[in-house]
């Protein structure tokens, strides 16, 4: 069973990899069309046993997102064996993901040559030219999988998004008919065909389609999202705001199903939670900023840092901690990762582990926010005289750093050590004269 790329509606995205990943979410269209892509665990036979390893080395690294790693094993299977065609494929994937797009054309052209009758080389390379809006090219390359095998559903559905793209919404509906009676259980083809009939205005088929899509896999957000964009249409708003809701839960991202539902809200008087949308509209579109910055700058840890903050900001803990990780693992010499994650800590109330964090800074270079920091998490712990401690080393007065000898000066008050608690309360009223009252 082949992995399923899910392709937005035009303008088209960039295909990711061969089989493997899908492409991006911010589309100007309300509905969304799913595209089929190929198993890179199918590998084909041609090769020679070296080269055919290689090739199944690299599927496991694309599999793992390594794929520096796995173009080094695909030229290295194309050295070992210039006729493994399945390694022109695979390379073509990726670097077609990479937006090197003649050097993917020549490899599939490559892998095509080789081996002309595998279906899949001619079905992704088809997906390649209609992301790239060479439509009559991936036309014919359909056609020519279609030919290979006659059963072929993936061939019939690409085909099918072809014709959406250049508004031809019988022959799409042709295409997709063809697909799910192939195979009734084919999801995307009732999702695209479903997309087709609200193209064409033709709302109840849609209708059915959407909902025949949405029983065979409930958790279908496109489908789900294009049912919502068929009741705005006929002003159902509760229903859309409903169904919109429901492809957040499942694709929460995506900022179009947020663009949406804020629009539902309007519709419905619902004016604090159109603001709440828009506010994650922002912060997702913020996001995406700062996924370019990492893109572009991967061994800063600077881009690395600001994105963990903007998740945290926003409640993503577990991928901001491991934006921390990378920022510390791209730049283990610098202090900046350890400080930045050292107060991600304080905040989260898990002051040990900011200590950690901070004397871990501290091994690298000299830093006043350091010690200021590791200050706050001893002061949060009881510690007060490592508190205190710290805090002079980094010279700091402030409130906090008043509360510090407040809670000192109580501890020593308990204690009876009365003459150096009246030290204490003297210190901290200079530092914030109401502290305490």
């Amino acid at each position: 069973m082949s992995l399923r790329l899910k392709f937005r509606s035009w303008p088209w995205c960039v295909v990711a990899l061969a089989g493997l990943a899908g492409c991006g979410k911010n589309d100007a269209d309300p509905a969304t069309a799913g595209a089929d892509g190929n198993n890179p665990a199918a590998v084909a036979s041609e090769g020679s046993g070296k080269a055919k390893q290689l090739v199944e080395e690299a599927v496991s690294l694309i599999q793992q997102r390594q794929f520096a790693s796995a173009v080094e094993k695909l030229n290295a299977a194309i050295t070992t064996d210039k006729n493994c065609s399945e390694a022109y494929f695979q390379r073509a994937g990726i670097l077609a993901d990479a937006g090197q797009d003649r050097l993917a054309s020549v490899d599939y052209a490559k892998a095509i040559e080789l081996n002309g009758k595998e279906v899949r080389y001619h079905n992704m390379r088809g997906l390649f030219m209609l992301t790239r809006r060479q439509h009559d090219q991936a036309l014919d390359d359909f056609a020519a999988a279609l030919k290979a095998d006659p059963r072929y559903v993936q061939a019939y559905n690409n085909r099918g998004l072809v014709h959406l793209a250049k508004s031809d919404y019988k022959a799409a509906v042709e295409d997709f008919n063809k697909a799910v009676e192939i195979d009734p259980s084919y999801v995307d083809g009732f999702n695209n065909r479903g997309f087709a009939w609200y193209q064409s205005g033709s709302n109840e088929k849609a209708l059915y389609d959407f909902n025949k899509a949405i029983e065979l896999n409930p958790k279908y957000a496109n489908a789900i999202n294009n049912r919502a964009m068929l009741f705005m249409r006929v002003k159902k708003y509760r229903e859309a705001a409903k169904d919109f809701s429901a492809a957040i839960a499942l694709d929460e991202t995506n900022p179009k199903h947020y663009q949406n539902r804020r629009t539902a809200y309007l519709e419905l008087g619902m004016q604090q939670q159109a603001d709440a949308d828009g506010d994650k509209i922002a912060w997702l579109a913020r996001l995406n900023d700062l996924n370019t910055a990492v893109t572009k700058s991967p061994k800063d840890p600077k881009p690395y840092i600001q994105r963990a903050s903007h998740l945290a900001k926003g409640g993503r803990s577990d991928i901001a901690l491991a934006n921390y990780e990378a920022a510390i693992n791209v730049a283990p010499d610098s202090s900046d990762g350890y400080i930045s994650r050292a107060m991600y800590y304080l905040e989260n109330n898990e002051p040990q582990k900011a200590i950690a964090d901070c004397s871990d800074a501290l091994e690298r270079k000299w830093s006043n926010k350091a010690l200021s920091i590791r200050g706050d998490a001893y002061l949060q712990m009881g510690r007060y005289d490592d508190a205190i401690n710290d805090y002079t080393s980094a010279k700091r007065l402030d409130t906090g750093v008043a509360e510090a000898y407040f809670r000192r000066a109580q501890q020593r008050e308990e204690r009876g050590n009365k003459e150096g608690a009246r030290a204490d309360y003297e210190v901290a009223r200079q530092l914030d004269p109401g502290i305490g009252q």
